[in-house]
């Protein structure tokens, strides 16, 4: 057994090999990038929509756009193009990815 992996067991007077995972993470918006590895920054860094980016320029900043997507088709804001980037939505919203894709 390896010695850093030993955790005493005081109710059994016994040493035991400890294992742990990481199950839940809070995080603000850059900490994806140290933690999970996804990149924070340029065109394909919305964590919602992964490979199916929308995105546009203001002030000089990379903005994602589009989410009116994940809406219900008769919500009303799907039709409001002056509140958000001039366009109506009528895509369908992004594949939702599955644990095992997400792992990979």
């Amino acid at each position: 057994m390896d010695k850093w992996c030993a955790t005493y067991d005081k109710s059994t007077g016994m040493m035991f090999t400890l294992r742990a995972a990481v199950m839940w993470t809070m995080n603000d918006f850059p900490a994806y990038a140290i933690v999970f590895g996804w990149s924070t920054k340029g065109y394909m860094a919305c964590l919602v929509c992964k490979e199916d980016v929308t995105y546009g320029w203001h002030a000089g900043k990379v903005c994602y756009l589009g989410h009116q997507r994940w809406l219900s088709w008769d919500h009303e804001w799907r039709e409001k193009d002056k509140g958000f980037d001039g366009n109506t939505e009528h895509r369908l919203r992004p594949r939702e990815w599955s644990s095992d894709e997400i792992l990979e």
